[in-house]
């Protein structure tokens, strides 16, 4: 690892250094220090919990700790380097309400059990301008003249390039709606997979700020076009690095079982993985994105899908929108399908047809049932559930369903006053 000291800073003409972590509800936060500065705050330096969502005003104290393995220089602005960092209470341990602390504690539990969890995301989001129209009229997979952001894709890859510690872009396109875009992630490492995204959240809003244009990840920005997804690719690796999910037959017993937990778990997990009241206006029958709960292989209307194009079997989870913490998303999934696996929960039978023109009957003969259609059922399952107190913690959950119930609250007195679009635009267009 680099040893970093004032003069490594020099050398390489640093002249601040960004300190970032994630907050309870997925905002990317930041402090910044002169490199000057460095050997008096190495060991991090402390934040006011209270300021950023995760404690009340008299229990306020955090500390930022930075981890070394994440350095990066930042492209788009000269000068700047970045540490991400977890979250430490006074105590000198991890908080009990950092995302990324949570994950980690997680990932050990899968690691205690053989297992090494990478993920494969997918991002997309829209470009619009500041009256929220879509900032170009190209289709799917669209080039030029009507691609006519092109050249912001590539410059986004290549600063995730630079700025990736680990992993790298692996294909880029212009999506469905006119302004939407996507990039697909190589499969890394799932924790520092998490990091590449909220760094590739900051570098597109970064480039679209410098083209006086908005990057949104906002589930739904417009009823009548495609929705912004975050599909997970996910993978398990054995000891070996032998994918576990995968035998000569096709799908292993360890994939099936820990999809069957995934299923399981469903309603509770979408209260982290679809965090928004804006989430379910993209979870709606026949638009693409999945609303039951089914898998199938190659199947794009499951909510999880085995691809059929690849030689080794993993699985996809499609009902996902960026507006989630990508730490916490990739935790709650990650401990259903391990809970899934340590209980060998049998999922609905896998299914080969188009779940959304099934009938009523068909989907429950198949034991498949529709995902939550609004965020409060999700939050209402979310606090039943005993599961996620398990894996989050009381501290967590009593503190994100309070704030869940007031965003609850608030939405419905939106659409009292006939100001929904408005508050979701001002709510989640910066998500």
């Amino acid at each position: 690892m680099t040893n970093f000291t004032p003069e490594f800073f020099i050398q390489n003409e640093i002249d601040y250094i960004q300190f970032q972590f994630t907050t309870l509800l997925g905002d990317l936060k930041a402090v910044e220090i002169p490199a000057k500065n460095w050997e008096d705050m190495r060991e991090g330096t402390g934040v006011d919990g209270s300021s950023l969502g995760f404690l009340a005003t008299e229990q306020s104290d955090m500390r930022a700790i930075p981890d070394y393995s994440t350095y990066s220089i930042l492209p788009w602005d000269d000068g700047l380097a970045r540490f991400i960092c977890d979250m430490y209470g006074n105590d000198g341990t991890p908080h009990p309400l950092d995302p990324r602390s949570i994950f980690k504690r997680v990932l050990n539990q899968a690691q205690e059990m053989g297992f090494t969890y990478l993920t494969r995301p997918e991002l997309e989001w829209y470009f619009v301008t500041d009256n929220m129209v879509p900032a170009d009229e190209a289709k799917y997979m669209a080039t030029v003249p009507m691609d006519i952001f092109h050249f912001l894709r590539r410059q986004i890859t290549d600063y995730m390039i630079l700025t990736f510690p680990k992993g790298a872009p692996h294909t880029i396109h212009h999506e469905c709606g006119p302004g939407q875009h996507e990039i697909e992630l190589m499969k890394c490492e799932a924790l520092s997979q998490s990091d590449n995204v909220q760094t590739s959240k900051i570098i597109i809003k970064t480039v679209a700020l410098e083209e006086e244009i908005i990057g949104t990840f906002m589930p739904k920005p417009f009823p009548d076009q495609a929705g912004n997804g975050l599909h997970i690719h996910q993978y398990l690796e054995n000891e070996k690095g032998e994918n576990v999910f995968s035998e000569e037959s096709g799908v292993s017993d360890i994939l099936r079982h820990f999809i069957g937990g995934t299923i399981k778990h469903i309603d509770a997990l979408c209260a982290i993985l679809n965090p928004s009241t804006n989430s379910y206006k993209r979870l709606v029958p026949d638009h693409e994105a999945p609303v039951y709960t089914a898998w199938g292989i190659a199947n794009r209307t499951a909510l999880m899908r085995v691809p059929g194009y690849e030689n080794k079997a993993h699985v996809e989870y499609r009902a996902g929108d960026a507006s989630m913490n990508i730490y916490l998303g990739n935790a709650v999934l990650l401990a259903a399908g391990l809970d899934g696996i340590k209980k060998k929960i049998e999922p609905p039978a896998p299914t080969s047809k188009n779940v959304d023109n099934m009938t009523d009957k068909e989907r429950k003969e198949l034991g498949i049932t529709q995902l939550p259609k609004s965020l409060e059922e999700a939050v209402d399952a979310f606090e039943q559930s005993s599961f996620m107190k398990g894996v989050l913690g009381k501290p967590f959950m009593d503190i994100y369903i309070a704030t869940k119930h007031e965003e609850i609250r608030e939405h419905k007195e939106a659409v009292e006053h006939g100001k929904e679009t408005e508050w979701e635009r001002k709510k989640y267009l910066f998500c």
